[in-house]
């Protein structure tokens, strides 16, 4: 028997997007997993998730739970049609009804907010180009503040994120973009990206102005290092001089948080998936992350071209370990870590100095992540990637995370509650009380803190100097100052974060993966006059045109916004 059965979830036909069963099975015969799945008008369909089955199959070890159920529900549902995972009448069930519903399991960590979707540039692979839908969206300032305050909202549970995405369409065709910056930066998002082609940052004045503004992180489309003809391909204009401008222009001014974010599209660009990660190397001192998309297969196309075209998670490490072996001889190996596998240990930094906490409990095949570290050379050219894997044991920390936190959590001390106070009989005694239990939980975090820091000492390899104390002392300013800031700036030095998040289409539709997404779009819907969180797959693959057709249908009136804009490609 060639094939081996996994597990069953629930998908949607690429035809007509209706919910159906689908199965996910190992064919032992060409070593991939397979998601398949038979919809009663429109016949079978069979798509791959993982091009290597040892490893999709070792990564589901890093499930991790979040802390608790969505609670902040923006649509409510009782036993329906589709069981457990069906609503009210009138409501289908996953993936349908986004908002968040009761079933969704894993907090926001990222708001996206669409702020415009006209553009500067013309791709042939976008999904939210005014110039391809034929009308414009565009939420006023009024309406992204009442998007930002409803991510903000302290009564979000269990927790409200602290980083927020600025995307499109092209968010600086936008004068007002420096302007919605200040209002996030205001409303106490900490982590603020700007999803940008970066066209018009070749002008360093306007770059410095929206660095001024609040952006702390350029989420910069880079799909080439060294091949122009790509951008023609991916964007429709040869780019590759302008790229290079902008960094030249982000090293001058400083700003040493660019994320290189590259769309991976099979027979296009695959062959400058290494070249990428050489090029973010030599120029570690500006770029501190890589985060491969591979590309969603949107749009209607055969069974044939779907197994031909996609391009997984697996696909892509396995184009990153050849090329860096070719260069360096050596290479991360099965090292690339799903996300949800420091779920715990996040939790556990951030709780230990009351920092602000964020999620990262999403389901395992939605991407990975690791570390390298950048040996540097005289010429930056020269510069090597070595894993960080040489310098950690990565398990064993990861492993002492999970088991602290989950004895913390079973034994109720992760929230301060009144125990002595409750206690005492008189007024005095009760606010003495209430310090010692104040003073108790202060000192359980502190011993929590140093007592982890001690112990996962012995995980460090003392056995290759390449840049140790540097490395150990930018680890450990994580652990005993957790923050952004000191998880930024172990990522500023000589850490280059390397990632991928591989988002799901019509064809790969996984509702299992939906309820754990961690990216949530903030749509402000106009007829009803409510802000929805909305997981990013699902809007992409089914909601956007119902959402954008709605509210584009009472622009003119809001804020009229015309189509046309200068391109720049």
């Amino acid at each position: 028997m060639t094939t081996s059965y996994i597990h069953e979830t629930t998908s949607i036909c690429p035809e007509c997007l209706q919910q159906i069963k689908a199965t996910i099975y190992e064919d032992k015969s060409d070593d991939n997993i397979y998601m398949k799945k038979t919809c009663p008008e429109h016949g079978e369909f069979k798509d791959i998730i993982a091009s290597n089955s040892y490893y999709y199959l070792w990564r589901k070890g890093y499930h991790r739970f979040s802390r608790e159920v969505v609670q902040d529900t923006e649509t409510h549902f009782d036993e329906g049609p589709f069981s457990n995972r069906g609503g009210k009448q009138g409501l289908k069930g996953c993936p349908y009804d986004c908002g968040i519903c009761e079933n969704h399991k894993s907090a926001t960590c990222i708001c996206l907010i669409d702020i415009t979707n006209r553009c500067n540039l013309k791709c042939p692979i976008c999904f939210a180009n005014a110039n391809v839908t034929g009308y414009v969206v565009e939420p006023t300032i009024e309406e992204l503040r009442k998007i930002m305050e409803h991510f903000r909202d302290p009564e979000i549970q269990p927790l409200p994120p602290v980083a927020l995405q600025i995307s499109g369409g092209e968010p600086t065709v936008r004068n007002d973009l420096p302007e919605i910056l200040e209002m996030s930066k205001e409303l106490g998002f900490v982590h603020r990206m700007v999803t940008t082609n970066g066209l018009r940052f070749t002008n360093i004045d306007y770059l410095q102005e929206i660095i001024d503004a609040g952006m702390n992180a350029m989420y910069w489309q880079f799909d080439s290092a060294t091949d122009p003809n790509v951008y023609i391909k991916t964007r429709g204009a040869d780019l590759l001089e302008k790229k290079m401008k902008i960094v030249e222009n982000c090293r001058e001014l400083g700003f040493k948080d660019v994320v290189l974010v590259p769309t991976i599209a099979r027979g296009i660009n695959e062959h400058q998936v290494g070249p990428i990660l050489k090029f973010a190397a030599e120029n570690q001192d500006v770029v501190s992350c890589v985060v491969y998309q591979p590309v969603s297969l949107c749009g209607r196309i055969t069974q044939q071209e779907v197994l031909k075209m996609r391009y997984n998670a697996t696909d892509l490490f396995a184009d990153i370990n050849n090329y860096m072996l070719d260069l360096w001889g050596s290479n991360f190996g099965e090292k690339y870590y799903p996300i949800p596998t420091l779920t715990n240990f996040v939790k556990m930094i951030t709780w230990v100095d009351k920092q602000p906490a964020f999620e990262m409990s999403s389901h395992e095949d939605c991407g990975f992540a690791t570390i390298g570290i950048v040996e540097k050379a005289k010429d930056p050219k020269n510069n090597k990637i070595h894993i960080i894997d040489e310098y950690f044991n990565i398990n064993q920390i990861v492993e002492r995370a999970d088991r602290i936190w989950n004895f913390l959590n079973e034994q109720d001390l992760v929230n301060e509650k009144p125990r002595l106070e409750k206690m005492a009989q008189t007024g005095i005694g009760k606010m003495i009380g209430r310090m010692l239990d104040k003073a108790g939980h202060f000192m359980l975090r502190k011993a929590v803190k140093y007592g982890f820091f001690v112990s996962v000492l012995p995980n460090i390899r003392l056995d290759d100097p390449k840049n140790l104390i540097e490395t150990m002392l930018k680890f450990s300013n994580v652990i005993l100052q957790p923050g952004w800031d000191s998880a930024a700036n172990f990522l500023r030095q000589n850490s280059l974060l390397v990632s991928c998040m591989h988002f799901q289409d019509a064809y790969n539709m996984n509702t299992e993966r939906v309820s754990r997404c961690l990216v949530h779009y903030g749509i402000y819907d106009r007829e009803k006059d409510k802000v929805f969180r909305v997981p990013f797959c699902t809007f992409n693959t089914i909601h956007r045109p119902v959402f954008e057709k709605k509210n584009a249908e009472l622009q003119q009136e809001l804020a009229p916004v015309t189509i046309s804009t200068e391109f720049t490609g």
